[in-house]
């Protein structure tokens, strides 16, 4: 890429995840603070004067975490762990953990033991989105994580500061919504790799900073109505393995929807700014498409995800499913049933660090893209 590339801050950040950290304990001497997916509000932790940076455990290789934790564990919190106990995080103060299922409460648990000079904090999301009391418990779960976050900065909990971060972010999921957007009518340039290199760059970076490199990327390039490209709809906890996104490009395929934990989904919502921000964040993420590991109706549950794939007018769907995780295991059964009784072709891809083939992928990947009727 030259120095003129519009797209190399962002490829930048990809190569190297912990350069805006570095930059920013190094001139300011702050608390970065480290979180995982899926739904923990970066506006609080911004706020609070941290820096806040998202961890991807479930791409990482394992070599000394199995030492602690059951085999059986899920890439992403066994990554996390392994990510720690090799040093690979020390650029991190601290680290908030979502708790959304065994996994993630007994790494809450862990952390809390292994490194104790790193503060933890469990986000205790409601289980039951449905239930009368779950937004003012969210809505106390906020305050209470602010709290925490000001009392490692230093800074008191301001509600005019948070409300400021809060229109920041609001900002930056705009455009990146718009990104989306632009990815489903010009795929052949904003490509799917490019694309992520977006949504995993902005939860790496100073938001403002990253809102800047936005605003130079090629968004009159005209519209190409006439592609080829196969839409699939993507469903699943993170992008796990990070190769599938150069599959899916070398392959001709594009986004009709990206349902990942952290991806288009996390920014669908558009947020209101106004009035209290413990509010807005709460509505904001109620609002938000389920994460697997929430309670909700089974059959409200499976309509609502095949409403949503109709909507978009995928060619098919896939689902990414991370090895060992429960909650994968107990909701992708009911969705693969829908898909089949509705005729959308669809294709399930178990991932895990552990056993991982590029090749395998590519293969899979490729008999789908044929399933889809589609010539590459």
């Amino acid at each position: 890429m030259t120095s003129g590339d519009p797209w190399k801050p962002f490829q930048d950040i990809i190569n190297d995840q912990w350069q805006e950290a570095r930059r920013f304990k190094e001139s300011a001497a702050g608390v970065v603070i480290g979180h995982l997916a899926p739904d923990v509000p970066e506006e609080i932790l911004h706020a609070s004067g941290a820096f806040p940076v998202s961890i991807e455990g479930a791409s990482s290789a394992v070599s000394m975490a199995q030492a602690h934790i059951p085999g059986y564990t899920c890439s992403h919190v066994m990554g996390t762990l392994d990510l720690g106990l090799s040093g690979k995080l020390d650029i991190i103060d601290a680290l908030v953990i979502p708790y959304v299922c065994d996994s993630t409460r007994n790494l809450s648990h862990l952390w809390k033991r292994l490194f104790p000079d790193k503060p933890s904090e469990l986000l205790r999301l409601p289980k039951r989105l449905e239930f009368e009391g779950a937004r003012d418990y969210l809505i106390t779960e906020y305050r209470r994580l602010y709290e925490w976050a000001c009392g490692l900065t230093g800074n008191l909990p301001d509600t005019e500061r948070l409300a400021e971060s809060l229109k920041l972010y609001e900002k930056s999921r705009a455009l990146l919504r718009r990104a989306f957007l632009k990815h489903r009518s010009s795929p052949d340039v904003w490509t799917v790799t490019l694309l992520r290199s977006l949504f995993v760059s902005a939860s790496r970076s100073d938001r403002s900073k990253h809102l800047e490199w936005m605003k130079a990327l090629p968004w009159d390039c005209p519209e190409n109505t006439e592609s080829d490209l196969a839409a699939v709809y993507l469903k699943g906890k993170v992008w796990d393995p990070p190769q599938l996104s150069g599959i899916m490009d070398e392959l001709g395929m594009c986004l009709a929807e990206d349902e990942t934990a952290a991806g288009h989904r996390a920014v669908m919502v558009e947020g209101v700014t106004n009035g209290d921000p413990f509010e807005a964040l709460a509505d904001r993420s109620l609002a938000t498409i389920p994460y697997t590991g929430y309670h909700v109706e089974p059959t409200g549950l499976v309509n609502g995800f095949l409403e949503r794939v109709k909507k978009s007018q995928a060619s098919g769907v896939i689902l990414l499913n991370p090895k060992f995780c429960e909650a994968a295991a107990f909701d992708t059964p009911d969705f693969v049933n829908a898909l089949k009784n509705e005729s959308i072709p669809n294709l399930v891809l178990e991932t895990s660090a552990r056993s991982f083939s590029v090749g395998q992928l590519k293969l899979r990947l490729e008999a789908f893209r044929e399933m889809l009727g589609m010539e590459m």
